[in-house]
């Protein structure tokens, strides 16, 4: 498996496009082998291709927000086909529409960016938090997501799948055709994290550090060949960046067992 970093953790490091080039150029010195983008800063999309070549790493995804599929769905995928980025992703959904029209926008959505991606030769895929795990209609919301269209993968968080009551390993056999890469995350509890999205966050740590039970997923993981496991930390109480590093060896010293 290759570990790769959602720049989204560092986002308070990664305001402008020479800050984000910065916190790139450490994140690829620690040795993580790719990066996840959420915004890319301004900078062109030939220029990033050519500054992740620079510091030897790769971008595996990018979490591309509604509003700017709604804006300009096209654009976003000519630049990802251009800055060499393979997959792009569905990454939230605002708390205002979680109910039964929002989410049937986005099945609507997903269709739509999912035939347009194949002339890019892009792949599309949704990424969840917990209130995707609510029924509707006796189906999880994300089971009615993914079948919004065949060609919607899932990058499925771990944490968030664990923490709406459902077992990721389970959800991970079951749902292991559609899979294209997932989060792993560590808490300390899942209380006191502040306020995100209209809800109580929990507060995260670096991976193997906290109370998350990882190593089954990873080794479901390392028995399935998933290509791509991805560090992602919505809050610390912790330099951000080191927990990167401890995040990192952690899955690494899994790897190397």
């Amino acid at each position: 498996m290759k570990i790769g970093y959602q720049l989204y953790s560092a986002r308070e490091l990664c305001g402008g496009g020479e800050a984000l080039k910065r916190t790139i150029q450490v994140i690829a010195a620690m040795g993580y082998d790719g990066v996840e983008f959420y915004s890319y800063e301004g900078i062109p999309a030939g220029e990033l291709k050519e500054f992740l070549k620079e510091c030897n790493v790769e971008a595996m995804n990018s979490h591309v927000q509604l509003e700017r599929w709604e804006a300009d769905a096209k654009g976003e995928l000519a630049y990802a086909k251009e800055a060499g980025i393979p997959c792009v992703t569905v990454p939230w959904m605002a708390p205002k529409i979680r109910n039964p029209e929002g989410f049937s926008m986005v099945r609507t959505l997903l269709s739509k960016i999912c035939s347009l991606a194949k002339a890019y030769g892009i792949k599309i895929a949704y990424h969840n938090h917990d209130f995707e795990f609510a029924k509707e209609a006796d189906r999880y919301v994300l089971d009615t997501i993914l079948d919004s269209d065949g060609e919607t993968g899932l990058e499925l968080d771990t944490f968030w799948t664990y923490y709406a009551g459902v077992d990721p390993v389970s959800y991970m056999e079951e749902k292991k055709d559609r899979l294209r890469m997932i989060h792993v995350k560590d808490y300390l509890s899942l209380t006191g994290g502040g306020m995100a999205g209209g809800q109580e966050m929990p507060f995260f740590s670096a991976v193997g550090t906290g109370k998350m039970k990882n190593k089954p997923i990873l080794e479901w993981v390392e028995k399935n060949s998933l290509p791509w496991v991805i560090v992602e930390q919505d809050n610390s109480r912790a330099d951000i960046l080191e927990d990167a590093k401890l995040s990192l060896k952690a899955l690494k010293d899994y790897r190397n067992l």
